[in-house]
């Protein structure tokens, strides 16, 4: 206390607001700086490297506050939690010290300003733990969605961090741990118990409505009436949210994280990916949309069907699709423009973008109605010419970005702004005018009119002069060379050009809030129109790339599966003869066991399925001459060998999980692609393992399943079970070596080709040839062909049973899976 009595008023109320926001960096406004004190100051010394001073012996940094949205973007990308503290009165008015408040609470989830934000969407995401089930929601708030998702399990929280674009994460303390321990790197937050009080009575307040029965939140009522006042702890003003969308497992294919990676979907460590691929959007809109779309393929046929019909009646109609993409390309990020608008941040320049972007919606509309297929779509598209004129009106086609200095509101647009501007505008004419008439009468010729804003308007004379100086000049100022003076008349004009400043800003701003009030009035009505203008985007980007890249319109079938000259969407891109191949499967078909060397084009192969079938449930076309698909709810993939060091797992253990989990989740109508099952240990077990799991997949899941593997062993199951093939990769043998042709076909593998491919990799001549001696000496040593083979000599038969392995069985390796 003693301490806090030697501190100057201002760093009293320094530490009286600090103490109320003792977890962020704490930016409090002085004049024209941010000034952060103790730690805080060491901290952004240190992140935006600048220069650490003192102040009554606290150390003490600061920074510009023209310059803040620069600065803060560098600390909550580093992981702060940044409270700006603000002058809350004119400096120059206050009696005493000038009164300040916290204004914004700026978090990695809770960002809307333009300059600090991606393209991608910015999820804050609320977990809580209630009646066995984690309830989540999750919230864009510079768009304004709300996502509502539940999770059986700690672990399927996590896979579905790692899939989407979360920067933030908030919950109560009883899981906080556990989240921070296995996504230590995220900006997690703990939620005190006063966050989940008097949560229904929270929403309905958000919503103004007198119930909220419709929006179905069931146990994730909680959680949500948790992340409004977050949202309002942070942002301090009225939430505006879209209504909740809960997010059903029956609507969407289910992803999990592992095949999101294998088959390389969205930008990630393995560089070349789908969304790179497809990405031809012209909208901001429309590029979070696309993700989505990836992220969350359709299982619902109509929904399907919905969407190639879009995207169909493009493709046929190429004129049209180029106009529309035209059409999208002047549109701005009105998602965006809107939410800004809603919590009263949005600048003039929002506001002209706004104005061209839904200037040019009549256009679109017209030019979807001269298709028949497309009239349905045109007609959900609402135009908005009354807000255009306003802003057309309103604000000048280049204005600047602050509104009170004269260059936002057009002229005509207020009388009484135009009268002060034009004072303002003719000020200097006047002030030569002055100067000249002054000359006249005092005959001093090196006499001139200067302003500073310290001293304001004045009239300078040299020192050489001064003895001719009039008995109506007062001093005012004195330099080394030169008296300044003031004159009667001199005061009466700045006394006016200071008003009118004052009074052009007081005007021009309350006009900006006045249009942007009016504007906000339509805000629910343009942002279900700016939704479908990103639905148009995502579809014509979806026509455009099928036709760029040779893609055909699949059917669907509820049991056929036939991909004719099928491609993998990526790689084709970056080879220059890409090899394509057939698929089939059915009711009877349910199973390829694929065998050949490495390098061959097995993963490919098996990943070019993925792709397809993801594509199609999307609704767009595939790389295929012809493709007839069922609709999976499904698709899972264990490829490629990895451990995890954060958890301790070795690779064998990551490798069991990843098939418990296929084991205990397929589905009849889910797709499984495998590269290599039992690699992880000794060749006996890794055979058994793969055996055992590919009976069960076959009898007691039945569903569609394509095995790549080094095993030939395991080509036997096709003489056990009808339903089972297969597949090798055609190898041509020249006197040069292997040439690997990439053609699949019916058959299996002769041989792995191990030692072929190690020298196409380089590896030394002297190792490869003694590699080829030792193998020599291997196989016909080796007792292992012929302790397998024995089981054609009558004990195969005994294999094909109906495995009893049970869901509790397979548990046992789902590490974290239930906890």
């Amino acid at each position: 206390m003693n301490k806090l009595e030697k501190l100057t008023p201002m760093m009293k109320q320094y530490m009286d607001i600090k103490k109320n926001y003792s977890d962020a960096i704490l930016l409090f406004r002085l004049g024209d700086f941010y000034e952060a004190f103790f730690e805080d100051a060491k901290v952004i010394s240190k992140v935006l490297n600048i220069v650490l001073t003192k102040r009554q012996n606290a150390p003490m940094a600061g920074i510009p506050y023209h310059a803040l949205d620069n600065y803060l973007k560098k600390l909550v990308e580093s992981g702060y939690k940044v409270a700006i503290c603000e002058q809350m009165e004119d400096p120059s008015q206050a009696k005493g010290i000038v009164r300040r408040e916290v204004t914004r609470v700026v978090t990695p989830g809770t960002l809307i300003e333009d300059e600090m934000l991606s393209t991608e969407n910015n999820y804050l995401m609320a977990v809580d733990y209630f009646d066995g089930t984690f309830h989540s929601i999750l919230v864009d708030v510079s768009t304004g969605e709300v996502l509502v998702k539940e999770f059986e399990s700690l672990s399927s929280v996590i896979d579905f961090l790692r899939i989407n674009t979360v920067s933030q994460v908030i919950c109560p303390e009883s899981i906080f741990d556990d989240l921070k321990k296995e996504i230590p790197n995220l900006f997690i937050e703990k939620l005190n118990d006063w966050y989940f009080e008097e949560a229904e009575k929270k929403i309905k307040d958000t919503y103004r409505v007198a119930s909220i029965d419709h929006f179905e939140l069931g146990k994730s009522l909680r959680i949500f009436g948790a992340t409004i006042k977050y949202l309002e702890y942070t942002l301090m003003v009225d939430i505006s949210l879209s209504a909740p969308k809960k997010i059903e497992e029956t609507d969407w294919m289910i992803l999990d994280s592992r095949t999101v990676e294998n088959l390389s979907l969205i930008p990630g460590e393995r560089g070349k990916n789908l969304y790179d691929i497809l990405n031809k959007t012209k909208t901001s809109m429309g590029a979070r949309l696309l993700k989505k779309w990836i992220l969350q393929p359709l299982r619902n046929f109509e929904k399907i069907m919905e969407r190639q019909k879009i995207v169909e009646a493009f493709f046929n109609d190429r004129l049209l699709l180029n106009e529309v993409r035209e059409y999208l390309n002047s549109i701005y990020d009105i998602e965006r423009i809107l939410t800004r608008l809603s919590y009263k941040k949005a600048t003039p320049k929002d506001l002209v973008s706004l104005r061209y972007s839904i200037s040019v919606i009549p256009n679109i509309i017209s030019a979807l109605e001269t298709n028949e297929k497309l009239v349905e779509f045109s007609r959900k598209i609402k135009t908005f010419t009354n807000v255009e004129k306003l802003i057309e009106k309103a604000i000048f086609e280049e204005p600047s970005n602050t509104p009170g200095d004269g260059k936002v509101i057009k002229d005509g647009f207020s009388i009484e702004l135009d009268e002060y501007r034009q004072l303002l505008t003719h000020s200097s004419d006047k002030l030569k005018e002055f100067e000249i008439k002054e000359k006249e009468k005092t005959g001093i010729q090196k006499l001139k009119i200067g302003y500073n804003q310290v001293f304001g308007y004045y009239i300078e004379v040299p020192k050489g002069q001064i003895k001719n100086v009039p008995d109506y000049f007062i001093r005012k100022q004195t330099l080394v060379n030169s008296e300044r003076y003031i004159t009667p008349e001199l005061k009466e004009f700045e006394d006016k050009i200071m008003s009118a400043k004052e009074k052009i800003e007081i005007i021009e701003k309350k006009i900006f809030e006045d249009v942007c009030q009016e504007i906000s009035k339509y805000i629910p009505e343009i942002k279900q129109t700016a939704e479908l203008i990103a639905q148009l985007d995502v579809l014509t980007n979806l026509a455009y790339v099928s036709s760029l890249y040779g893609y055909t319109k699949p059917e669907f079938s509820k049991n056929k599966f036939l991909i004719k000259k099928g491609r993998h969407a990526v790689v084709e891109r970056y080879v220059s003869n890409f090899i394509p191949n057939d698929t089939y499967m059915d009711e009877n078909i349910r199973m390829y066991i694929i065998t050949g060397p490495n390098m061959s084009g097995k993963s490919t192969y098996i990943r070019q399925v993925g792709l397809i079938t993801l594509l199609a449930q999307i609704g767009s076309f595939v790389p295929a001459e012809y493709a007839v698909l069922p609709i999976f709810d499904r698709i899972f993939t264990r490829i490629g060998a990895r451990d995890d060091i954060s958890t301790g797992r070795s690779t064998f253990l990551v490798e069991m999980n990843e098939v418990a989990l296929i084991l205990s989740k397929a589905t009849k109508d889910s797709l499984v692609l495998l590269d290599e099952v039992g690699r992880g240990t000794s060749t006996f077990d890794g055979i058994s393992i793969a055996w055992a799991m590919s009976e069960y997949l076959y009898n007691e899941i039945k569903c569609k399943t394509m095995f790549a593997t080094h095993f030939t062993e395991l080509t036997e199951l096709s003489d056990v079970y009808n339903g089972i093939r297969n597949l090798t990769i055609k190898v041509e043998e020249t006197n040069n070596g292997v040439v690997f042709l990439y053609e699949v076909i019916e058959g299996v593998a002769d041989k792995s080709y191990g030692i072929e491919v190690a020298a196409i990799a380089g590896v030394p001549g002297g190792v490869v040839e003694r590699a080829k001696e030792i193998l020599k000496v291997i196989t016909e040593k080796s007792e292992l062909e012929k302790k397998v083979r024995v089981l054609k000599e009558g004990q195969l038969k005994k294999l094909a049973r109906k495995s009893k392995i049970s869901k509790d069985q397979i548990s046992i390796f789902e590490v974290g899976e239930n906890n």
